[in-house]
């Protein structure tokens, strides 16, 4: 957890001042921006919803990985045959823009627990492993997440969670119209390996589940285990989740026609002035929760446009 004295920490506690708004920062509550505003391929600026242009010596998109490739798209910088099927002129033609979404799954196991809910951390930790698939040379791709007992009635589980997935999804624009959301696929387990991988973290979550520690809170019965093969894969399928932990719809690399959207410093391909610096640029998914992963490449990126600039 990232925290303080027990209380979490956002971007806004740590970064910005506790006395107030800093004087080089303005925020615009609840402003949607439209697109953004380019002459030639340098961006200049950004429009709102309604009308209005911000303008800026250089553009950061901030959106997320369902915002950052939705704003992209309105401003003609997607796959060709999507912008133009929806009335978009084409500025860059980049397909892997909302493409390559990737995301952490995960299935719960109810330890049974029968006590009250805990103010105080009981188990609250977090196992990063490998799967029999994955040598020991690579990031872990498997997770047992602990969580004190919480909710009413409390409920103390076990999260089986998939941290390397190779199933994708994509966002896509349901219209032109800044004010109608995208359209969201996520992966699930499109791929059979995910399935495979995240049943067998399941079954660890299973024998943790059964150990004389967490008995010792739970007093209900240990989860079942499952009858054969198909018993497990029945119940991945059928209670699988997305955390979520969403990155990739706008995919860092090098070459734009392999699916990559922004080069190493974030800026976008085929454009001058416009950076991408969110999850959405991570091209897999993190071996660990996003959030941090996300707060150190903003800080590095912001340190080359400001060197840029």
């Amino acid at each position: 957890m990232n925290s303080r004295d027990g209380v979490r920490v956002t971007t806004a506690d740590a970064y910005l001042p506790a006395g107030g708004t800093p004087p080089n920062l303005t925020i615009l509550p609840g402003a949607q921006v439209a697109d953004v505003v380019f002459e030639g391929t340098r961006a200049t600026g950004v429009r709102l919803l309604g009308g209005p242009v911000i303008e800026a010596g250089w553009v950061v998109l901030c959106a997320g990985t369902y915002g950052s490739p939705t704003v992209l798209m309105r401003s003609g910088i997607g796959p060709a045959g999507h912008l133009r099927a929806h009335g978009i002129g084409v500025r860059v033609d980049l397909p892997g823009v909302g493409a390559n979404l990737a995301d952490h799954g995960g299935v719960d196991i109810d330890c049974g627990y029968a006590g009250p809910a805990r103010a105080a951390p009981v188990f609250h930790l977090l196992a990063t492993f490998h799967s029999s698939a994955a040598s020991s040379g690579e990031a872990p791709d498997l997770m047992l997440w602990l969580s004190d007992p919480r909710g009413d009635p409390p409920v103390f589980e076990i999260d089986a969670g998939l941290l390397r997935p190779r199933s994708r999804g994509r966002v896509r624009l349901r219209s032109a119209d800044p004010a109608e959301p995208p359209s969201v696929e996520l992966p699930g387990l499109r791929d059979p390996s995910d399935a495979e991988r995240l049943a067998e973290a399941y079954l660890r979550g299973l024998d943790v589940a059964g150990h004389k520690q967490i008995r010792r809170l739970c007093p209900g019965p240990s989860p079942p285990h499952p009858r054969n093969a198909g018993d497990l894969r029945d119940v991945i399928h059928a209670n699988s989740y997305s955390f979520p932990h969403v990155t990739g719809t706008c995919a860092m690399g090098p070459r734009p026609d392999a699916g990559a959207v922004v080069d190493a410093t974030g800026r976008v391909h085929g454009t001058d002035r416009l950076t991408v610096a969110d999850a959405s640029i991570v091209p897999n998914a993190t071996s660990a929760f996003t959030h941090l992963p996300t707060a150190m490449l903003a800080e590095r990126l912001s340190e080359q446009v400001a060197a840029a600039t």
